[in-house]
């Protein structure tokens, strides 16, 4: 008797189990997933910097770290806030798991994009981390990168801007991805009327992410 697949069970590239298979899968629910752990992780870690932040302003003066330090807490503190977790959840984690169920797909239309913009999400928050530990040490601008101050500064704001750009091509291909799904891939005899109002949402979003990160990395420059 044959052993019925769970929800989120596809076969997976070249017969892969175990981690592999996760790692290397174009299940749209498997990615979900995925995004949904990674997103937590990285609230976790906001949350956390967030605490020291709000512990330092426990009395005046130094309490637990250097107003150097502090600045680049905020501005890191900033950048995953809004760059891995604000913008990308909703979509990323309801988008990808719910969308192509309710529009009748079997998947998104790039699958293959799909965990590409997965790694890319994972390589921006990684390396916006990574630029705390290299060069002069991490952007102290605020994660708005507002000039005069960030072409002044000596900390490693470009590593920092490569990072929030990264992170936002990850949601610039989500919104594609989705877009492109909801236009080719609706259930046979499916109107834009009787799309469900949750695709809807996130099919504005989806345009949003796609015309306004350019916009964002350009004045990121």
């Amino acid at each position: 008797m044959t052993a019925i697949p769970s929800f989120y069970e596809t076969s997976s590239p070249a017969g892969l189990t175990g981690i592999k298979a996760w790692l290397l899968t174009h299940d749209h629910k498997r990615l979900a997933l995925m995004y949904m752990w990674a997103v937590l992780f990285w609230l976790i870690l906001a949350l956390l910097i967030g605490l020291a932040i709000r512990t330092e302003l426990m009395a005046v003066g130094e309490t637990i770290m250097s107003a150097e330090v502090y600045n680049a807490m905020f501005t890191l503190h900033g950048v995953i806030m809004i760059f891995l977790f604000v913008i990308p959840a909703i979509p990323a984690i309801f988008g990808n798991f719910i969308l192509p169920i309710q529009i009748g797909a079997d998947d998104v239309f790039f699958p293959r994009l799909n965990l590409f913009s997965w790694y890319l999400y994972m390589f921006g928050g990684l390396l916006a981390v990574y630029s705390l530990f290299s060069g002069d040490g991490f952007a102290d601008t605020g994660w708005t990168f507002y000039v005069p101050f960030s072409v002044q500064t000596e900390t490693n704001v470009s590593l920092t801007v490569m990072a929030a750009f990264i992170l936002g091509m990850s949601s610039m291909l989500t919104g594609l991805n989705f877009v492109t799904t909801v236009h080719r891939m609706r259930a046979k005899g499916m109107g834009w009327l009787q799309i469900p109002l949750f695709t809807w949402s996130l099919y504005a979003t989806a345009w949003v992410q796609i015309l306004a990160t350019p916009v964002v990395s350009i004045t990121l420059v």
